[in-house]
């Protein structure tokens, strides 16, 4: 199952990602939560650290996507590795045995 949310500012977005993440995860459910915030704030309502956050890189610009051409000459975005491995080599893990991925950060003025 894939679950997104999305919304304007300030809707309650990362409070129902993080309990929903949550909710399923004590159910026993595996679960990958993935920050695309560029003020992420996901890892702290799943009740990580500041300091552990800091600490946690976001997915390299470019890094895990590329262009491709299809057969019918389209051009679209594909991984460049499977989920598990992106996961592996970008995620935290979370309390409840969740998986945060950290999309983009604002690593510096202007950078937004």
């Amino acid at each position: 199952m894939k679950i997104g949310i999305s919304g304007k500012g300030g809707s309650g977005k990362t409070t129902i990602s993080a309990t929903l993440a949550r909710v399923f995860a004590r159910q026993g459910f595996p679960v990958l939560a993935i920050d695309g915030d560029p003020n992420p704030n996901l890892g702290m309502a799943l009740g990580l650290s500041v300091q552990s956050l800091e600490d946690t890189p976001s997915i390299p610009r470019g890094g895990i996507t590329e262009r491709v051409q299809d057969d019918d000459g389209k051009m679209r975005m594909v991984l460049t590795d499977t989920v598990e491995n992106i996961a592996a080599l970008h995620g935290i893990e979370a309390p409840d045995g969740i998986r945060l991925i950290i999309g983009t950060k604002v690593e510096t003025a202007g950078a937004g």
